[in-house]
């Protein structure tokens, strides 16, 4: 019997956390029209500061043989959040303490697998779950296309190919000398630092959701 692929077991160990974030307070009233825009541009000004560590780490890592294959500059974000912020009027946000210990964590690493393990987490998921965040910001806050460029990934082609490509490439990360534990591992430590964020999202918004009809 053939053994498990690393990236479906990546998948399983980390499916219980995954799951209980994408279900903290903050994103699914977001999600459900219950907030307002001003409540995404603050999301939005977290990652400001989040994928711009993450892009300055990538690249740093760019040669390194088990984080090669991943390195893609057309996944980087931080330019176009930061134009969507000034699309929204909304660069003077506050950073939350949670989003600045998360950017302070991807300044540490020092470990390939563990820059793997935050690219799969976040690009991954913006490929993903995150492009029903694009349509649901425009369906429920009538945000334009021109202030959600963050979710547009029109360059890479269509989006089932690439992840599938990716997850192919994790596959592979033992071969490339990777320890597949150490993705693991640091793949739980993204999502914690995630589910903090968005913990203090909810904090900070828990008083201006819009009832429920």
């Amino acid at each position: 019997m053939m053994s498990e692929q690393f990236s479906t077991r990546l998948k399983s160990s980390t499916a219980t956390i995954h799951d209980e974030v994408e279900h903290t307070t903050f994103m699914v009233d977001l999600m459900e029209g219950r907030l307002d825009s001003r409540a995404y541009a603050l999301l939005l000004k977290q990652y400001d500061v989040i994928y711009g560590v993450l892009e300055s780490k990538s690249r740093e890592f760019a040669d390194d043989p088990v984080f090669a294959p991943f390195f893609d500059a057309a996944l980087f974000r931080a330019e176009r959040i930061a134009a969507d912020l000034v699309a929204l009027d909304c660069t003077e946000l506050p950073v939350m303490p949670s989003a600045t210990a998360y950017a302070a964590h991807l300044a540490g690493l020092e470990r390939a697998e563990q820059v793997i393990a935050h690219h799969y987490t976040r690009y991954l998921g913006d490929l993903s779950g995150g492009q029903a965040i694009g349509a649901l910001m425009n369906r429920h806050y009538s945000l334009p296309a021109t202030s959600l460029t963050m979710w547009d990934f029109a360059e890479l082609g269509k989006t089932k190919p690439y992840k599938d490509a990716y997850r192919r490439l994790l596959d592979q990360v033992a071969t490339t000398g990777g320890d597949e534990q150490i993705v693991i591992d640091e793949t739980m430590e993204a999502f914690r630092l995630n589910g903090a964020l968005l913990v203090d999202l909810t904090e900070a918004t828990e008083n201006r959701a819009v009832p429920v009809a």
